[in-house]
């Protein structure tokens, strides 16, 4: 499955629901990788038809605020984080949308 919107038929339940028109966000704890380590820097890497809308990081956590997406179709999104301590860490949510 690519992160372009692909339709949902790979069995794997989405981790979030979002309607198309929504602005929602959604938040990655990172608290458990990061062994006692903060978060230094965090990006987010969305497929074509998502837009972040904004993003934010505290040292130990991430959210973004994401708009768009097509009916029923499953996106990826990834955060991307390097730490203060140099270790770099990826974690990725599937995003399922579809009318509410």
């Amino acid at each position: 499955m690519s992160d372009y919107g692909d339709e949902m038929d790979d069995g794997c339940s989405p981790d979030f629901i979002k309607d198309p028109d929504s602005t929602e966000d959604f938040a990655f704890n990172w608290v458990a990788d990061l062994d006692g380590d903060t978060i230094s820097t965090s990006s987010f890497t969305l497929p074509d038809g998502l837009t972040e809308v904004s993003s934010t990081n505290s040292a130990y956590a991430t959210q973004i605020f994401v708009s768009g997406g097509s009916l029923d179709r499953t996106y990826r999104i990834v955060n991307s984080i390097v730490t203060a301590g140099g270790r770099e860490f990826d974690k990725t949510i599937r995003l399922y949308v579809r009318e509410r």
